[in-house]
């Protein structure tokens, strides 16, 4: 189980970075030019599969080993093909270079289909879909229960710096007060609420369910799980590997229509799982 002090910050917004490092990254040979197929795939009886931290989906334990929804969606695809998993570890700051520069085969982590990413990347189909939301205490005496209500000069908002979030901050509350942090936990969001130090915090709505069930003063704008700037989440692969993407699409289909899916992500989508305790 990944510790507390060791969470990131969920799904850090760093795609000026990635475009600029595409370039000196993707310069494919011939042979990678024509794209992995399958035939490829089974033949090396090994999928090489980008994962990096992200609770509650992703999750890392102290031996450095994969688990949480992800990485076991990932067992389940490699197993249905008859190949073993490779978990490449990375960070969200390079694991687009990383695939264009093929140095794993997709991207396994629950990374959103922007986009800017899509000018650059090919998706999967999508299994869930994930926004954000802006967590409020409840009993807040300034009645904090829309957009309209948080977008005030008397309204302090945190975010983790350089993050979607805090674009979303930007772009809807352009009159209230910004709180930037610097690499903040869940935690850290959650003290900045406790402490009255800001109002409101923008997170991801993946979290909202669980900091909804672990603290009783919590609410959320808006009340809903997909939240405001709802984009698909899903797994990236190259341009060029058409015949990759349609058997990981086949395999989507049917995961989510058995119900695998929905099972993993109630399963998965915990407070202690999101650090939350």
């Amino acid at each position: 189980m990944t510790k507390k002090s060791e969470l990131r910050p969920q799904r850090r917004d760093v795609l000026k970075s990635m475009l600029l490092a595409v370039p000196a990254l993707a310069v494919p040979s011939l042979a990678q030019a024509a794209g992995l197929t399958m035939a490829d795939i089974k033949k090396s009886g090994v999928l090489r599969v980008a994962m990096a931290l992200n609770p509650p989906m992703v999750l890392q334990n102290i031996n450095g080993g994969w688990h949480g929804f992800n990485p076991d969606l990932v067992r389940l695809l490699a197993k249905s093909w008859g190949v073993k998993v490779h978990f490449v570890s990375t960070t969200w700051d390079v694991i687009v270079p990383g695939l264009l520069a093929h140095k794993y085969d997709m991207i396994g982590a629950s990374i959103s289909a922007t986009a800017l990413r899509k000018k650059v990347i090919n998706f999967s189909d999508p299994y869930f879909m994930a926004g954000q939301v802006f967590v409020v205490n409840k009993n807040n005496p300034k009645h904090l229960t829309s957009i309209a209500a948080l977008n005030k000069p008397s309204v302090t908002v945190a975010y983790t710096q350089s993050s979607i979030e805090g674009e979303v901050v930007h772009k809807l509350l352009p009159k209230a007060k910004n709180r930037a942090l610097t690499s903040s936990s869940v935690g850290d969001m959650i003290a900045e609420i406790e402490s009255r130090r800001s109002d409101a915090f923008a997170i991801t709505s993946v979290l909202r369910e669980p900091i909804l069930a672990k603290f009783p003063w919590a609410a959320t704008v808006p009340a809903s799980d997909t939240g405001v700037n709802p984009t698909a989440v899903a797994w990236g692969i190259r341009k060029e590997d058409t015949d990759l993407l349609d058997a990981v699409n086949v395999f989507l289909a049917k995961a989510i229509k058995d119900g695998t899916v929905a099972a993993m992500l109630k399963r998965d989508i915990t407070p202690a799982n999101s650090g939350l305790g």
